[in-house]
């Protein structure tokens, strides 16, 4: 079997994410060894790079290592505090691959793989430079209430400059891309030109790329970016994600987040190089336990107030 080239972009800040997600995929598709991932990156010392290259089992796959300057970037928003500009680099992905590949994966960092990937390689694009999922919270949410979904996301992040009105507005964390068609249709100089329009765009290069590909994306099987990640995922289970995508900032590994799937998400990344110490599970589970008490006070502080609200309606209606 060819090997399938995976691409995916970090800084060292996302270092334990990136080893568990590129320990997800080995795990998950051990028939295909070895892989081919493309690590786009940038501020991401050697040191930490071999700590990430030792968090998958040798023989699984070659990791080429390719630097990025965020700087090209730098006038484009950089979103909420766990992402950097490094996340712009998805837009020029053609540009930095050698000529000899014509079909690649495009990984966000906040994945787990849970099962073979070939039916998603499989897939036919019919002539599309990408393929990908629509996307939950940002789409396929609003037109399920009946809502216009341009409208209510603008209204929403209360962000007055229009923003890409597309047939489907599609998730940009998972992408089969299709090298010649990409760079023939122009997608990423049409993706900059909406940056250089809207450059504090709030979804980025995500708004940037449906912008560019818009009617021009073929649409996968969901099951390859499930984003509704907030109930409980057994890798047993029939109909489980192929993969997971951990949208939004409830990241599972942040304690914080309470996450439902942070012992699926430790599962991968306890055998890496950035396994939780012991003191660690100590800290996360303090930090769980606290935020669990803050957020039953807070329900209750909110639940009290409306009753209080409702009263002293009732009372001046009276």
């Amino acid at each position: 079997m060819p090997l399938r080239p995976i691409i995916l972009a970090a800084d060292e800040r996302y270092a334990m994410p990136l080893a568990t997600t590129l320990r997800s995929v080995i795990e998950s598709n051990w028939r295909d060894w070895p892989f081919e991932f493309f690590i786009l990156y940038d501020n991401f010392s050697a040191n930490v790079q071999d700590e990430v290259l030792g968090s998958i089992p040798a023989g699984s796959a070659k990791i080429h290592w390719l630097p990025v300057d965020s700087g090209l970037f730098t006038n484009f928003s950089a979103g909420y505090e766990l992402l950097s500009k490094l996340t712009y680099v998805k837009l020029v992905i053609p540009s930095l691959l050698p000529e000899r590949l014509s079909r690649v994966l495009y990984l966000d960092g906040d994945v787990l793989v849970l099962d073979d990937l070939e039916p998603l390689w499989q897939t036919d694009l019919h002539g599309a430079p990408a393929g990908a999922v629509s996307d939950l919270f940002l789409h396929t949410a609003y037109l399920s209430k009946g809502l216009d979904p341009a409208r209510e996301r603008a209204d929403h992040f209360r962000y007055k400059t229009e923003l890409p009105r597309v047939r489907n507005y599609l998730n940009a964390g998972v992408l089969l891309i299709d090298l010649d068609t990409w760079r023939k249709e122009r997608i990423s100089e049409k993706a900059f030109d909406y940056l250089k329009r809207y450059p504090a765009s709030p979804h980025m290069d995500q708004d940037a790329l449906n912008s560019a590909l818009d009617e021009r994306w073929a649409s996968v099987d969901p099951r390859w970016n499930v984003q509704n990640h907030y109930r409980k995922i057994r890798l047993g289970e029939p109909g489980r994600p192929g993969i997971v995508h951990f949208v939004t900032r409830a990241k599972p590994w942040l304690a914080a987040s309470r996450s439902a799937n942070a012992g699926l998400y430790d599962s991968f990344r306890c055998r890496t190089r950035f396994a939780r110490t012991p003191k660690d599970k100590l800290a996360d589970a303090s930090v769980r336990l606290l935020t669990g008490i803050k957020n039953v006070l807070k329900r209750r502080g909110l639940r009290k107030k409306s009753e209080w609200e409702l009263g002293n309606g009732m009372a001046a209606q009276v």
